[in-house]
């Protein structure tokens, strides 16, 4: 067996099944000497399989339509006005002109690493699974004890959706999403213009802890912060200011938890 220690993040994948079949074979090896974490795992996987087993039959079920997204493109180029965002091309001119890395606002780390890296996998999740009109969410809001359960089982945190009425947000519903630093949660909640906006929240390896800050990308802005090993970031498409003001009730929600 080979003497690479086994991450966390290797443990998701063996039990979603994307790990090369040599590592796999290790990951079972090592498994055998550690039951606590061979019986963590195979409760993973019984979840796993339970909930399959409960949406399987509603696979090809017609969208409900509280779930159906295609409404807020409508609002989307309401906020465009349809034009090309002159900033982001702006954006990519000084990046061309820079040293090749990102040196926009505050994204001074790798971007895979931190909250930089945070934000472009929450901004990825965002802009894939919030024009989603056929499956946007994996449990709809009306299950969300279970999916609060859930994301905090394969997060080893407790995790819960945050009620964002005052924003004017109300939940649809979540997902889990893979990322290279293992599972992640996202919320996706919606507003009476049919905007998107998507609470994506992992555990963090660096900055366990760091201050709110403003990202954006691909038309995509949001807002990313760390407390206490716990990473989030709150992205959508409409203003900046909006963003930030849900955002920080995401914040202080989750401090009084």
């Amino acid at each position: 067996m080979s003497e690479t220690p086994v991450t966390e993040a290797e443990l998701q994948a063996h039990v979603d099944g994307r790990l090369p079949p040599e590592r796999s074979a290790e990951v079972e090896a090592w498994l055998a000497d550690h039951l606590d974490e061979a019986r963590r795992l195979s409760s993973y996987r019984s979840q796993r399989d339970a909930l399959r087993a409960a949406l399987d039959p509603v696979l090809d079920e017609p969208v409900p339509l509280a779930l159906d997204l295609r409404i807020g493109e409508a609002a989307r180029r309401r906020w465009t006005g349809g034009r090309p965002l002159v900033a982001a091309s702006a954006a990519g001119l000084l990046l061309l002109g820079g040293a090749g890395g990102w040196t926009l606002r505050d994204w001074s780390a790798p971007p895979s690493v931190g909250t930089a890296g945070l934000a472009r996998e929450a901004i990825s999740s965002f802009a894939v699974y919030a024009s989603d009109s056929t499956r946007p969410v994996e449990l709809a809001a009306d299950h969300q004890r279970a999916l609060d359960g859930w994301f905090s089982e394969r997060l080893s945190r407790p995790v819960s959706a945050p009620n964002l009425e005052a924003a004017g947000l109300h939940l649809i519903g979540g997902r889990l999403v893979a990322s290279e630093h293992g599972p992640a949660g996202l919320y996706l909640y919606r507003n009476a213009a049919g905007e998107s906006v998507a609470l994506y929240v992992r555990p963090m390896e660096v900055e366990k802890t760091d201050r709110m800050t403003s990202r954006g990308e691909k038309g995509v802005r949001g807002w990313t912060w760390a407390d206490d090993g716990l990473g989030f970031g709150v992205f959508g498409s409409a203003p900046d200011a909006y963003l930030h003001d849900t955002a920080n009730l995401v914040r202080a929600q989750f401090r009084k938890a």
